[in-house]
């Protein structure tokens, strides 16, 4: 009898057609999550570093200017602004400098992810492996409950174009076309330069030759194919930095973008930091890409890296993900938004594992597929008591959602619970369409909660306040003032022009000033307000 690895990859379900029970549940799953993910996707003021991104964007517009990245009139040397183009392409589109704008094109972003996983997965494994591998990341506990929230970040985005980059690395070589393997490598790589600098060059560096050592075929490094990829990386970085040059100076961009790079590293952190980072960040990953990582415990095998090797995507995803993972490893500085491009292979080698040791879903299941079960099980139960407690959680009584989302989501969810009590061969899917329908819950939870009870929603508040009090005058920062930059762009989206800063009074002139600022009493108070940097006042010298 055949009992090698290769026939038994053969009796996997991976490349068999899905029951349509299946069919149904997945796209359910994949409904629910697009609901949960665009219901309420405008509703938060701009936050975290979200206004930033947009602020530099509208000034962009203001200035008539699309080279030169400004914040507040000075320059802005820590990121290359493609990201901020594909901002302004979201405001043309829609037509407003809205949240929802500033969010929606990082979302697709992730979404394409997603169907990035998917297309591969299903070219180099198989279907039913590729739509529960693209699910398991897109439900990523990490981005579905948090990152997504505050799209209008630059990660998302980056991380798109870094993993457009290594999957084509992987792609063009199984088709034997180098040269298009070259040119696309390094065209995202370039792309992803010119959306966040150095770290795509970290990516490259490590990606190319770890690929081409494994295959044994490093030769293919010195190649005419390979220097077309370098020439065209070049190219695109080279042409926009040599533009930038006709309007300013290089030095204190490269040394801004350098700085960036090399802040997070073990370099410049303490030897504590980088010994506790090593034992948290491995426990932060596993939480983050929860739940595809409680197909951790299929993984404790002898065979397993005979297991892995039996499929050319799943080592691509082990070499790949092993040897970029380790710079963040070790530099305590690293953010779980900087990894976000490398979750997707994790979660591929869990879920090729998974169906690896499971065999076809209708086999008895083992000690590891009862955890799964239980655990499910255990979930579910939660999330219904979660949602039977909702109109007693005291915060969210504010909101006045509390109770209908109680009486809509308690039978929802013990309908699942009913059909996985019924069916729990399907635990892994269902673990899926728990997720979806948390997020909707949170969407009608926490997202209106936060929406009015956050520094951000105060911050445009005062913006509002400033803009109808100022009119059509002209205003300015005072001097060395630093306040909000959620408050620097509502208001230049309100007055339509860049907040710069003064040295000089013009008694004409609106000034918004630091409280400490001020040594004398000539002027005119016409608004107060107050964020985590201090007191500010809105005045008119006399």
């Amino acid at each position: 009898m055949e009992t090698t690895y290769a026939s038994a990859v053969r009796e996997m379900p991976f490349q068999g057609v899905m029951s349509r029970q299946e069919q149904w549940l997945c796209l359910t799953a994949a409904v629910l999550l697009l609901a949960g993910l665009f219901i309420h996707l405008g509703l938060m003021p701009l936050r975290l570093e979200e206004p930033r991104r947009a602020l530099i964007a509208l000034e962009m517009i203001f200035r008539g200017n699309l080279i030169v990245p400004t914040e507040m009139g000075e320059y802005y040397y820590k990121k290359p602004p493609l990201y901020n183009w594909l901002l302004i392409g979201s405001y043309r589109l829609f037509g407003t400098y809205s949240e929802y704008a500033s969010r929606f094109f990082s979302l697709l972003a992730y979404l394409g992810m997603g169907v990035l996983v998917l297309l591969a997965g299903k070219k180099y494994v198989g279907l039913r492996f590729s739509v529960y591998s693209a699910l398991l990341f897109l439900v990523s506990a990490d981005l579905l409950f948090y990152f997504t929230t505050t799209a209008g970040e630059i990660d998302l985005f980056y991380s798109f174009l870094t993993l457009a980059s290594l999957l084509s690395l992987f792609h063009f070589y199984e088709q034997r076309q180098y040269t298009l393997l070259f040119v696309f490598t390094y065209l995202f790589g370039a792309l992803g330069t010119l959306t966040k600098g150095f770290p795509s060059l970290v990516f490259l560096g490590i990606s190319l030759p770890v690929f081409f050592f494994y295959q044994k075929d490093f030769k293919k490094l010195f190649t005419v194919a390979h220097l077309a990829g370098i020439a065209l990386y070049l190219l695109i970085v080279v042409g926009y930095f040599g533009i930038y040059g006709q309007y300013n100076g290089l030095e204190n961009y490269f040394a801004a973008l350098w700085s960036q790079s090399s802040e997070r590293t073990v370099l410049e952190n303490s030897m504590w930091a980088a010994i506790a980072h090593l034992f948290i960040f491995p426990l932060e990953t596993l939480k983050n890409i929860a739940p595809a990582s409680l197909l951790l415990v299929f993984m404790f095998r002898k065979d397993l890296w005979e297991m892995l090797k039996q499929n050319r995507l799943i080592l691509f995803c082990v070499w790949i993900f092993l040897s970029n993972i380790i710079v963040y490893w070790v530099s305590p500085g690293t953010r779980s938004r900087y990894v976000y491009m490398l979750y997707p292979f994790p979660v591929m080698v869990l879920t090729y594992v998974y169906f690896y040791v499971s065999g076809t879903l209708a086999r008895p299941m083992g000690i590891r597929k009862v955890f799964l079960v239980r655990t499910t099980t255990v979930l579910i139960v939660l999330a219904v008591l979660a949602c039977f407690a909702l109109p007693w959680i005291t915060p969210l009584q504010q909101t006045g959602n509390s109770l209908w989302l109680a009486l809509v989501f308690v039978p929802l969810l013990g309908m699942l619970l009913w059909f996985h009590l019924r069916q729990p061969v399907y635990s892994l899917l269902q673990l899926i369409l728990l997720a979806t329908l948390l997020r909707l819950v949170f969407d009608f939870t926490v997202l209106p909660h936060r929406a009015v009870h956050t520094g951000t929603y105060q911050d445009k508040q005062d913006a509002q306040q400033i803009s109808e009090t100022i009119q059509d005058n002209n205003v300015y920062l005072w001097q060395d003032t630093r306040f909000s930059l959620s408050t620097v762009f509502y208001l230049e989206r309100a007055t339509g022009k860049v907040l710069s800063r003064r040295y000089e009074r013009n008694p004409q002139d609106y000034y918004l000033t630091d409280q400490r600022l001020l040594s004398s009493e000539d002027y005119q108070v016409f608004y107060t307000f107050s964020d985590q940097n201090g007191d500010f006042l809105l005045i008119k010298f006399k």
